[in-house]
């Protein structure tokens, strides 16, 4: 079937270094949830919300890690300064 457009915000990530990064609202929920638990599972998202936290892994905003095996998601030091407007 068709599927309807998503319709995606888009919002501008400020870092206090003035490095912009724009990232959309499933983003941002993913990643104030791994700056929330300081760190998150791979096994603990859905195939959908680990694509997202690998995006933000590429913007750099989110660290990906390996321990026993498992695949841990953690925020990049510099994404605790965040702002998104």
């Amino acid at each position: 079937g068709r599927h309807p457009r998503a319709c995606t915000i888009m919002r501008v990530v400020e870092f206090t270094n003035s490095h912009n990064v724009v990232i959309t609202n499933e983003e941002q929920d993913i990643l104030q949830q791994v700056i929330n638990d300081g760190s998150i599972e791979k096994k603990k998202f859905s195939e959908r919300d680990a694509q997202i936290a690998n995006q933000l892994v590429n913007k750099d905003l989110l660290l990906r890690k390996k321990i026993n095996d498992q695949i841990t998601y953690s925020p990049q030091p510099r994404t605790k300064n965040i702002t998104v407007s």
